[in-house]
């Protein structure tokens, strides 16, 4: 029901504005026709009279008796034809002004009024003013020919205003089945989906609005399906992820409970190790949660870039020592400033920094980088670990996706450190992104916004502290 209403509706907006608009240009059409033909009669009629005055006076040598001698002659062509014309409404005055043939409003033997006498057509023989036909008001008469011309106009203009409004239902038709149509697959697309049947798409047919609209339909039910994935994915890890320490712990204390075990150190160690481990999961989704809300609270002020870099080399050199790992940390070429929250940033580079410790094996490398534009600064981690597979590059960002589903959480990795630095990065209005090649290690590259505090100039010619920590194996 609502379909054929919508489509009735259009039909009925269509048909109503064509009408109206064929209507017009009919009346119009046919106003302005009979307007000009009935223009074209009274000087054809008046051009035909000036001749009969002209040859009456020719013949008579004056005016006198021209309104006896014109009805005579209409009085003969009565009786000639089935079809005589009206007598003409045409004045007549002579040279000194006085009607000679009344017309339709003229008194016979009266002065003519001066204005009409002057707007008059004047009649001249030979140079000579010979009378002066006056102004007429009544429409010239017709004979049976033109009326048939002016009724067949009009015939035809009507014909043509039905074969248009018929063209228009038929236009008004196509046109609502192409917009209805559309509209009818999106309705039952929503429906499927409100029962829970999404990644449903419709079909892209036009370029059209209504195109675009069924193009972001497909669009949304596709992000859809993706983000349902997602949660569903995310909450099996979140329980896999809560489950392992919870396993453990409770363990622990079953086995302290019965008295199978005894409560020494170590093992009151393990569980507060993985009580903190659940504490850390805990934190991760709260920020992430907080990110999500856009409810993250970011204490910014200007940082130099290489003081960041300078203490990550400060806070991870032993680690990457003792791993054997080769950490070479090159400063920015000027003495570039970011405005962001140090903490949550440091957070971020303590991420990715975690991450290339975790894949770089003993006797690698990892390079950390700062690059500078004019309004950018660029942070890049690269490792020379095993690299990332095409497949897996879009979703290493993901929260809990592991490219090694045979990495665990003892391993030190509850697959969500590279999902809070993107959340942070873009919290700061930046961007994070990573290439890789598999087998030939992965770089991540955070940028931000650069704030300048100094002209071109003087940032050109800016003396920055040189160092470039590195550790060697």
């Amino acid at each position: 029901m609502i379909r054929r209403s919508l489509m009735l509706k259009l039909i009925a907006a269509f048909l109503g504005v064509s009408l109206v608009a064929i209507a017009l240009v009919a009346f119009f059409g046919w106003l302005s026709a009979t307007n000009e033909f009935n223009r074209f009669i009274s000087q054809e009629a008046e051009a035909n009279f000036v001749v009969f005055v002209t040859n009456y006076y020719n013949a008579n040598g004056s005016l006198n008796g021209i309104e006896d001698s014109l009805r005579a002659r209409y009085l003969s062509q009565t009786q000639d034809t089935q079809d005589p014309p009206r007598f003409p409404p045409f004045g007549l005055a002579d040279p000194n002004g006085i009607v000679v043939l009344r017309g339709d409003s003229y008194t016979l033997g009266l002065p003519a009024p001066a204005t009409d006498f002057a707007n008059g057509t004047h009649i001249l023989v030979n140079g000579k003013l010979i009378g002066v036909v006056l102004p007429w008001s009544r429409p010239a008469p017709r004979n049976r020919a033109q009326v048939q011309y002016l009724e067949r106009t009009g015939t035809t203009l009507a014909m043509a205003a039905g074969a248009a409004a018929l063209f228009a239902i038929v236009c008004g038709l196509l046109l609502a089945r192409t917009i209805v149509r559309p509209v009818r697959e999106l309705t039952t697309a929503a429906q499927r989906m409100a029962k829970g049947e999404l990644g449903y798409n419709v079909r892209v047919q036009s370029r059209d609005e209504v195109g675009q609209l069924a193009a972001a339909f497909n669009q949304m039910s596709t992000d859809l399906k993706r983000a349902d994935q997602t949660r569903r994915q995310m909450t099996a890890d979140i329980a896999h992820e809560l489950r392992n320490p919870l396993t453990v712990i409770g363990g622990y204390l079953d086995a302290m409970r019965v008295g199978d075990l005894q409560p020494t150190p170590p093992r009151l160690a393990a569980v507060y190790a993985e009580i903190q481990h659940l504490e850390h999961i805990v934190e991760d989704l709260r920020t992430l949660s907080l990110a999500d809300a856009g409810a993250l609270a970011l204490n910014r002020q200007t940082v130099g870039v290489n003081d960041l870099l300078e203490r990550l080399a400060t806070r991870y050199a032993p680690q990457a020592a003792q791993r054997q790992i080769y950490l070479r940390v090159e400063p920015a070429p000027t003495d570039a400033v970011v405005d962001v929250d140090e903490a949550r940033m440091m957070q971020v580079l303590d991420n990715l920094m975690t991450n290339a410790l975790r894949h770089t094996q003993g006797g690698g490398e990892i390079a950390v980088k700062a690059e500078t534009t004019v309004d950018t600064v660029r942070i890049r981690v690269t490792d020379s670990g095993e690299g990332i597979a095409p497949e897996d590059l879009p979703r290493v960002f993901e929260r809990f996706y592991r490219g090694d589903r045979a990495r665990t959480a003892e391993q030190g990795s509850s697959g969500l450190g590279l999902a809070i630095a993107k959340a942070l990065v873009e919290a700061h209005s930046g961007k994070i992104g990573v290439e890789s090649e598999l087998g030939k290690g992965a770089t991540f590259i955070v940028e931000l916004a650069r704030v300048r505090e100094t002209t071109p100039a003087q940032d050109d010619a800016a003396d920055v502290k040189g160092w470039n920590w590195q550790t060697a194996t």
